[in-house]
């Protein structure tokens, strides 16, 4: 029996502004059979706040993992040492790079102007961060954005990049949490404060920072619009976003074994 369903955001509930009246309805019919749904998304609590409000969301896993949040609020989290942080913002502005930092509830950056992150915020959508100036104080930052290529990247991680947990989603740009951290981390720890089972859970993805997630679970469920490799650690493939591909799923897999 599915208890909770983890959904994450970009290409699997929504593309930018488009959230399909059937997502909508089939997130409903979830919460009413008892389902518990969550969140589970690379995006900060600041820029997920109105979805999670719009489908009457009470629980996020966001920035990959390492922060969960109830209504907006930290519950459990797993930040950066702050002499990391201020390390990270040193090199990038001897390399002049930009970056992004995602607190409990806000987004910073400490460069004003910077192409790439127009580039992104064009493709896939940001909110406008908060600009960091000299001597500000900077609160616990559970995930960093690095606009860099791949032959830059060890300025921020070191000779041992599996001291963190990296998703590279474009070749200009790249996440870093803390080591440990994924989505299947962040869930599994919000799965034991709730007493559910990984074979209780159901998760849906498209991207390849969700595959711990969809492995970790009993019912990982990969979008028609994922690539080969997520869907071949899926046990189950739905439709695309576009083709109503969660109500499709939801009506198929996971409510039937509620009921």
């Amino acid at each position: 029996m599915i208890k909770l369903a983890a959904f994450d955001v970009d290409g699997t509930l929504r593309d930018r502004d488009y959230l399909p009246e059937s997502t909508k309805a089939a997130v409903a019919r979830l919460k009413e059979s008892g389902v518990t749904v969550v969140l589970c998304t690379g995006r900060s609590e600041y820029e997920i706040a109105g979805l999670r409000r719009e489908l009457g969301i009470d629980w996020a896993v966001t920035c990959n993992g390492s922060h969960i949040g109830y209504r907006g609020k930290t519950a459990f989290g797993t930040a950066f040492l702050k002499e990391t942080v201020a390390r990270w913002l040193q090199e990038a502005e001897r390399a002049g790079h930009t970056l992004l930092l995602y607190s409990s509830d806000s987004m910073f950056t400490n460069r004003e102007h910077c192409d790439y992150f127009r580039q992104a915020q064009q493709e896939i959508g940001f909110m406008e961060p908060i600009l960091l100036r000299s001597g500000d104080d900077v609160p616990d930052i559970y995930q960093c954005i690095v606009f860099g290529r791949e032959d830059e990247q060890h300025a921020y991680v070191g000779a041992e990049p599996g001291a963190y947990y990296l998703h590279r989603w474009r070749d200009w740009a790249f996440d870093i949490n803390p080591g440990g951290m994924n989505k299947a981390v962040g869930l599994y720890r919000l799965m034991e404060h709730l007493g559910i089972s990984s074979g209780e859970a159901a998760a849906f993805g498209d991207g390849l920072n969700d595959l711990e997630m969809l492995e970790s679970v009993g019912t990982g469920i990969a979008m028609g619009n994922a690539g080969d490799e997520l869907k071949g650690k899926a046990r189950f493939v739905t439709k695309t976003l576009h083709e109503d591909g969660i109500a499709y799923a939801v009506d198929k897999w996971i409510l039937t074994s509620v009921s």
